[in-house]
């Protein structure tokens, strides 16, 4: 008998590894073609429209300038050419942005990488910055919760939210995509202790008739992003009892391994085939310490999903980068510092564009900060997914926000000057917050420390992780309201607290994606008015 199943067995295995390989194949060319070009036309797009705003006294980001271009454009294109149309352009926008959107973490880590070139702060300092912090996270939690719920009340949403919240609970399926039953061969969707700053698209079909379904970082595989945290278990089914199962061959274990690692894979043979050889031979450190920094962060992943909620990603990959970077440095006879200051030499690719001499070559953390913006650009897919909230819920959303904003640039940076903190550091309080892609932009507005404020804005997302929930009980906010919840978690905690609503409450997950949004784009066009910062800059102590 075993004789007879053995050529069946062998074509099996041929079979799939062949269809493995084809499959692997194609989203090789996807990552490594179809990718870059989108990223390219996404970077003329934003140089284009810098060049416009350098014409004026305004210094408002092109990035997020192109975000709400592309935003409105997707909007004006749904009302011109259908439903059926617009599918197709979100899925074109997606290929760049999806994939800027699930990479987001890593291209946070320079912020981290420099803090050894940051000046040293005293322990007075932190224990002050670390209070300011605290005091101010719980005070605008409770602002924003209790005033989205006065405006439900007063604009007659409550009862609106509560009938809604009736509908989705008793009609769960289609309407909110995490609720629906898996096949076994999906992936979990275990809620990420390491959430994607923003959502993605997993199905533009899909995504457009309710709120997206999140991409986890985690569970993406393939060339479509970081690798998976936790191995994936095989799942039993519901239609089907198997019973002996034929032990994979060999080929099907390869097959597997180099489908589930040929990111990992890929970066690996960058780093020692391209990296090691020209930073040895030329002394030009951008490939080696660009690649082990993104294996440094495939290796984040892997710690527990326990660990990971305190344990940031993007913290552990950072320290495991600098370390990396020394030991690099130290081979070659160089001091972290040098090291450092080759990780990010403040190049940047509009410069390059613009054809000015004499620039230095650009190091791995510039690289991140491009493809950064792409990643701002793409924001605009989950706001216009989910247009429709945003067009019911209106004041709720876009009044609590506006007021955050005002009041994070006008309280923070005095408060934080009156108890000696110094200026720069009290005015990357403004940003606390925000979703650390538009914190960063706000802050450099100001003239803030960047490395600062994004600590700043890990911690408030860890803060939402374990403490949200707790707060909005004791502030005896109903689980049925949604609107508040998501709002509310969304404006102080980000991305973080949007992917733990996206298992216990996906209609407030959506809340929470406009929120951290609405939040951000508010902040930076307030931090591009040259008034408003002046006055921010002098509350906070900088003279002149």
């Amino acid at each position: 008998m075993p004789a007879t199943r053995q050529p069946s067995v062998v074509k099996d295995a041929a079979t799939a590894a062949l269809l493995v390989a084809r499959s692997s194949g194609h989203r090789m060319i996807a990552a490594w073609i179809y990718v870059p070009a989108g990223v390219l036309i996404v970077l003329l797009a934003c140089f284009g429209v810098e060049s416009l705003i350098g014409l004026s006294s305004v210094s408002f980001p092109a990035s997020v300038a192109c975000m709400i271009i592309l935003f409105f454009a997707l909007i004006i294109c749904e009302s011109l050419l259908g439903d059926r149309k617009i599918k197709r352009v979100v899925n074109l926008v997606d290929v760049p942005g999806g994939f800027a959107l699930r990479y987001i973490n890593i291209l946070f880590s320079p912020s981290f990488i420099l803090l050894p070139l940051s000046s040293p702060i005293g322990g007075i300092e932190i224990a002050k910055i670390i209070g300011v912090f605290v005091i101010g996270y719980f005070a605008m939690t409770a602002f924003t919760a209790y005033l989205v719920r006065g405006l439900q009340y007063i604009l007659g949403t409550s009862k609106r939210a509560m009938t809604e919240r009736a509908e989705e609970l008793g009609t769960r399926g289609e309407d909110i995509p995490l609720t629906h039953s898996r096949s076994p061969s999906e992936p979990s969707t275990e809620p990420p202790s390491v959430a994607p700053s923003v959502l993605s698209l997993s199905s533009p079909i899909e995504g457009l008739q309710a709120p997206l379904r999140a991409q986890d970082p985690s569970q993406i595989t393939g060339t479509g992003g970081p690798p998976e945290a936790t191995p994936m278990l095989p799942q039993e089914s519901s239609t089907a009892i198997r019973q002996d199962p034929v032990p994979l061959t060999r080929a099907q274990k390869w097959a597997a391994f180099i489908n589930v690692h040929l990111d990992t894979l890929s970066y690996i043979a960058i780093f020692v085939f391209i990296g090691v050889p020209i930073y040895y031979s030329t002394s030009y450190a951008m490939p080696i310490q660009l690649s082990f920094n993104i294996i440094a962060y495939f290796i984040a992943l892997k710690l527990p999903a326990k660990w990971r909620r305190f344990l940031h990603p993007v913290l552990v990959s950072s320290l495991i980068t600098v370390l990396g970077i020394w030991i690099f440095a130290l081979i070659r006879g160089d001091s972290l510092t040098h090291a450092l200051h080759a990780y990010k030499t403040g190049t940047k690719y509009t410069q390059l564009w613009q054809g000015k001499a004499n620039l230095p070559r650009p190091g791995a953390g510039d690289l991140f900060g491009t493809i950064l913006d792409v990643s701002i650009v793409a924001l605009a897919l989950p706001m216009f997914q989910y247009r429709h909230e945003l067009r019911r819920h209106f004041l709720p959303i876009l009044l609590p926000n506006t007021l955050l904003a005002l009041a994070s640039l006008f309280s923070y940076p005095p408060l934080c000057h009156a108890l000696g903190i110094a200026p720069t550091r009290s005015l990357s309080f403004a940003s606390r917050s925000l979703t650390l892609a538009l914190a960063q932009p706000a802050t450099a507005n100001l003239g803030g420390d960047l490395s600062l404020v994004a600590v700043l804005c890990i911690v408030s997302g860890i803060l939402g992780v374990l403490l949200g929930p707790a707060m909005l009980r004791i502030m005896r906010i109903p689980d049925d309201d949604y609107i508040t919840r998501g709002v509310t978690l969304g404006a102080n905690s980000s991305a973080m607290a949007t992917a733990l609503l996206l298992a216990s409450d996906p209609r407030a997950a959506a809340f929470s994606s406009l929120s951290m949004s609405l939040f951000g784009t508010v902040t930076v066009a307030l931090t591009s008015v040259p008034v408003v910062v002046r006055v921010v800059a002098r509350l906070a102590g900088v003279e002149g």
